[in-house]
């Protein structure tokens, strides 16, 4: 039986994707190895390096729209 290569994915919620993305690309070199949008309901971003055993991956929801918001 072979086991593959681990990999470690941390993955957070954000509610400014747009700074983690400037901290993590641009603070600490990291690349965006793939990023998505709307997928059940979220936006997100995988940060990292390429081909290494791990990955950052952060995602947020869209801000809810102000009709939701008055049913509170």
């Amino acid at each position: 039986m072979e086991i593959g290569t681990p990999h470690l994915r941390v993955a957070r919620p954000t509610d400014d994707l747009e700074a983690v993305i400037q901290f993590y690309r641009h603070g600490l070199g990291f690349t965006i190895l793939s990023e998505f949008a709307d997928h059940d309901g979220f936006d997100g971003v995988m940060l990292g390096q390429p081909g290494a055993a791990y990955h950052y991956e952060f995602t947020r929801t869209p801000a809810p729209s102000p009709a939701a918001v008055s049913r509170c």
